[in-house]
């Protein structure tokens, strides 16, 4: 029999390449119209022609073997590079501490790596599911627009955590109510913006400890991006709770304003603002993964882990690790 797993990000799609290796028969269910998720890339046309924006996940930094190692694959397969830019951090005093780790990004953008990841995979993009339930040890999915698919073995929830719960709640109503109630996702606002001139400043991409901008990052210096004067800004998780339901572009004029401050320059060709409201986890339980062997349901994201891309991918990898007999 088949499994299904409900959410084709980087979690969903590092569960499913690992039960493909292993022989499992998987179907992927995702929302979205296509690659990408917190990992997008957004193209948009401006008077000096198209732009792309990485305004999700900027980067990547492996800190286990087992990640660099799916990293050093991307690489050989063209879906990511080492990104060689100066990077910093703003310090109290007013100036700027360099960090030299090597981050590496999904190329063309940063939807190159779930992009790859998927091409060998049965994956159903635009599928939004509404409901699932069990009947003689047999899940059945619905989906937004009507239509149904039965006969999976076993289902994987690998989305956000408050939606995870949601699609939780259709199973153990009263479970989904105490999962990880400390737990929440924070969100976070994007700006994109481009300039119709250079950019002069030192460094290639930097965070700050205090004000709006809590990230800011030319996005034109990742390889294979273009050359048009593109960059991408992240609001502080403070200025984002704050200000989470104001109209996108009154957003997107304050946090052009403190971006234009910070690098020196006029008015930009294109701006436009992108509220993630489910950006990064807070307070992570920790567990790698979550499995029902009774019901045969787990779930699995980064939320289980922390906040970053190679927790996503760990947690997929948990959840086949533990559940389904196999050793990766």
């Amino acid at each position: 029999m088949t499994i299904a797993i409900i959410g084709a990000g980087m979690a969903g799609l590092s569960a499913a390449q690992a039960l493909s290796v292993a022989g499992k028969t998987v179907r992927l269910f995702d929302k979205g119209r296509g690659p990408g998720g917190r990992m997008s890339t957004r193209r948009a046309e401006t008077s000096l022609g198209q732009v792309r924006f990485d305004h999700g996940a900027q980067f990547m930094t492996p800190e286990s073997e087992a990640f660099k190692g799916a990293i050093d694959k991307w690489v050989e397969l063209g879906a990511a590079a080492l990104w060689s830019g100066t990077f910093v951090s703003h310090t109290n005093e007013g100036g700027f501490q360099e960090d030299k780790s090597d981050r590496f990004v999904g190329v063309p953008g940063m939807n190159g790596i779930i992009r790859s990841m998927a091409s060998d995979l049965d994956v159903e993009w635009g599928r939004r599911v509404v409901d699932l339930f069990r009947t003689d040890g047999v899940w059945t999915l619905k989906f937004e627009d009507g239509t149904a698919e039965t006969g999976f073995q076993s289902v994987i929830i690998a989305a956000p955590l408050e939606q995870a719960r949601d699609l939780y709640a259709l199973v153990q109503a009263d479970g989904a109510a105490t999962l990880f109630p400390e737990t929440v996702s924070d969100p976070a606002w994007a700006l994109m913006i481009a300039f119709d001139q250079g950019v002069d400043v030192a460094w290639d991409a930097a965070r700050f400890s205090d004000g709006a901008i809590s990230w800011l990052a030319c996005n034109r210096s990742k390889p294979q991006r273009g050359e048009l004067e593109t960059w991408v800004a992240h609001a502080s998780l403070e200025w984002s709770r704050d200000n989470l339901e104001r109209d996108k572009a009154d957003v997107a004029a304050d946090l052009g304003a403190a971006v234009r401050k910070i690098l020196g320059v006029a008015s930009p060709v294109f701006m436009s603002a992108h509220r993630w409201r489910y950006s990064q986890i807070n307070n992570s339980p920790e567990i790698g993964s979550m499995w029902l062997p009774e019901l045969s349901i787990g779930l699995c994201g980064d939320w289980c882990l922390g906040p970053r891309i190679e927790h996503a991918w760990l947690s997929g990898r948990d959840i086949v690790n533990k559940n389904f007999e196999l050793y990766l």
